[in-house]
């Protein structure tokens, strides 16, 4: 297998970001979301359009793995999004499936996690997915205690943080 390199995200990403949302959607959640949720998802060019723009201001930001010429895995982080939680908030982290176990992950995490300078960083995670709930918690996240329900489909989250370092 040939290396992967680890490089900022840019607005030009987004199209790859959003095939491999989608791709590792379609395995990491299976049996977490309904089979018909998941065989539905597509690419959308709106949601494409709108990781550009995110991407573009700044209110976003990341990082993408790239082997052999394709995104195949990416973070994306920003601001805290819930009331009274400060800091900062890792909004996504993926990789294609076949990626999964070689190490991409976590160089996206520490890429990410070395970019915010020891602040605060929360995420939310389903509940019914162990292996990701595993990978954070190598990667020094927490349980914080906190629950929510998203309504579509209805799922359970849990949220993570890592305390701000000095």
């Amino acid at each position: 297998m040939s290396p992967f390199e680890i490089r900022p995200a840019s607005p030009a990403d987004s199209q790859e970001i959003e095939d491999v949302r989608i791709t590792t959607w379609k395995t990491a959640y299976r049996g977490v979301m309904t089979d018909s949720f998941l065989e539905e998802l597509s690419v959308s060019p709106a949601m494409v359009d709108r990781r550009s723009s995110l991407l573009s201001d700044g209110s976003t930001r990341g990082f993408v793995a790239v082997r052999d010429g394709r995104v195949r895995g990416f973070t994306l982080y920003g601001k805290a999004r819930d009331d009274g939680h400060d800091g900062m908030e890792v909004y996504a982290i993926y990789v294609l499936p076949e990626e999964f176990s070689t190490g991409m992950g976590r160089a996206l995490m520490a890429a990410s996690l070395e970019d915010l300078h020891g602040q605060e960083v929360g995420l939310w995670v389903l509940a019914g997915n162990p292996r990701a709930r595993r990978f954070y918690e190598r990667c020094g996240f927490t349980a914080s205690g906190l629950v929510k329900t998203e309504s579509d489909p209805p799922l359970e989250q849990v949220h993570y943080r890592r305390a701000a370092s000095t």
